[in-house]
């Protein structure tokens, strides 16, 4: 019991004695004047500590406190970079002999504040091409070289192979925007080599998304300046999507190519994460099977994100627009870029719908209302918003959605026609004839107000004009296109006051 107590003893005084002969051994100052001078030459950006220290317990390690970067000349008013706390842990032995030999790298609280201007270019801009200070990590497995005695000041810095990032923020500040503020992130990297893969975990909030993460592994080749991804998988709403390709140039302007392809996923998730960024409709209840295919590409300046879907059996149920089953394929793609989104937003689809109806918009209950003058029943008439099939083709760009074509039937009626969609304040401005189908109902009508409508064939056929708002747009018939068969005096008078009383 009185040896065991003796080696306690000694053990305490052993580790109290390192814990007071560390500090000696090691210049704090060196560190500091020697790493910071370095970084701001390669950034070109003055980088400010508060306070660097020295810490043992529970690990030795340098803590340099209130770390900031300032900004480039173009934006001399914000803070690039800044962290509570930049934590280096150290092996002991090396520390003691004067050497930092990095086994950790921890940021506590970091924040990133871009800036985007109105010519689409960003705070980072002037720091492609610039390299930091840092020497190659030896091979995980190789032995250890003899060190060799620094030459003047300069330390090598050697990357960790453990790298952490707890609580940090990302904020994006758009010119004309609302800013963005992604937070809560948190970065784990274990193992890292230069000569294989190693793991990684990525996670953080963005608003309207919940939590999102990314994890895998990455293969990183200095020589090639490339980061590669493989085996990857995010995780964002209900869905997991795995994600390939790699980061190449990443020693000047980094460029991204990165895919992602997923067949008969739930297409609920796919319509809520676009939702978010404005681009579909949140009051709309989706579901059924699609596939998907993404591709992040170009350079980090310069990124397009693209998206392909191909919708299988999709049942949609929006308040302002339709219900019922959609299939097809839709492209659209996000050019990184000044503007808002739906002004950037590019593509192209053709989607058909079966069996539905429409909501809010009552296109063809107006169009009924009009033609009930003419002799339609009122039951008839409540028929007319729904549709056997509904077809459309259009393409999207400069904010708005052009229709070519549209096409909707049903029993009663067979609609067509064409006409846009402004997707920034959703309005409608579209050209539509309605024809009534050689029902009975429509044999038996009669009367000089249904001539109006006849064309040469005999059809009933009601040229409309849709303007104003997408959820309650203004119906019109077009005078214009009546006016051709029949003078312009006539028309006024057979129509009368009743027919202008249902399209105002």
């Amino acid at each position: 019991m009185k040896k065991a107590w003796w080696i306690g003893l000694a053990l305490f005084v052993s580790l109290a004695g390192i814990v007071l002969a560390v500090p000696l051994f090691v210049d704090l100052g060196v560190f500091k004047n020697t790493y910071l001078p370095l970084v701001e030459d390669a950034l070109g950006r003055r980088v400010e500590v508060g306070e660097v220290r020295l810490g043992l317990v529970p690990a030795p390690s340098i803590r340099l406190a209130n770390l900031k970067v300032s900004d480039g000349p173009a934006f001399p008013n914000n803070t690039f970079f800044a962290t509570d706390q930049l934590q280096l842990r150290l092996r002991l032995w090396p520390l003691i002999r004067g050497r930092f030999e990095v086994t950790e790298l921890v940021l506590k609280n970091p924040t990133i504040n871009l800036l985007k201007r109105a010519d689409g270019s960003f705070n980072y801009a002037d720091l492609a091409g610039k390299k930091l200070p840092v020497a190659k990590s030896a091979p995980r497995k190789a032995k250890a070289a003899p060190s060799k005695p620094a030459e003047g000041t300069y330390i090598p810095l050697v990357l960790p192979v453990r790298m952490r990032i707890d609580n940090g923020q990302l904020n994006l500040q758009t010119v004309g925007q609302k800013p963005v503020r992604i937070d809560n992130i948190e970065l784990s990297l274990e193992e890292y080599a230069e000569d294989q893969p190693f793991p990684y975990r990525a996670a953080f909030n963005y608003p309207g998304l919940r939590r999102v993460t990314l994890e895998g592994q990455l293969d990183y080749r200095e020589d090639q300046a490339t980061l590669t991804f493989t085996n990857n998988r995010l995780k964002v709403l209900d869905l997991q999507l795995p994600i390939e390709g790699n980061v190449s140039h990443l020693s000047t302007t980094p460029r991204v190519n990165l895919k992602s392809h997923s067949e008969r996923i739930d297409a609920k998730p796919v319509f809520e994460l676009l939702s978010v960024f404005g681009l579909a409709p949140k009051a709309t209840e989706v579901s059924g099977p699609m596939s998907l295919a993404l591709s992040v590409s170009g350079p980090s300046n310069q990124l397009v994100t693209e998206a392909r879907g191909h919708l299988i059996d999709v049942k949609v149920n929006g308040k302002r627009a339709l219900k019922g089953n959609l299939t097809g394929d839709v492209t659209i793609k996000l050019p990184l870029g000044a503007g808002s989104a739906t002004r950037r937003l590019q593509g192209n689809g053709k989607v058909a719908a079966r069996d539905g109806e429409l909501t809010n918009v009552n296109l063809i209950k107006k169009v009924q209302q009009a033609t009930g003058l003419i002799g339609l029943s009122k039951e008839q008439g409540k028929q007319a918003t729904t549709f056997k099939n509904l077809e459309s083709e259009f393409a999207i760009a400069g904010g708005s959605a052009d229709f070519k074509r549209i096409s909707l039937t049903n029993t009663q009626v067979e609609v067509n026609g064409n006409g846009t969609l402004t997707l920034d304040q959703p309005t409608l401005d579209m050209v539509l004839e309605t024809k009534l189908l050689a029902t009975p109902a429509a044999r038996n009508i009669r009367g000089r107000t249904a001539a109006l409508f006849k064309n040469a064939q005999g059809q009933l056929v009601v040229p409309l004009k849709v303007r104003g708002p997408l959820e309650n747009p203004n119906v019109d018939v077009d005078m214009t296109k009546v006016a051709q068969n029949t003078p312009a005096q006539a028309v006024e008078k057979r129509l009368g006051t009743f027919l202008k009383k249902f399209f105002r």
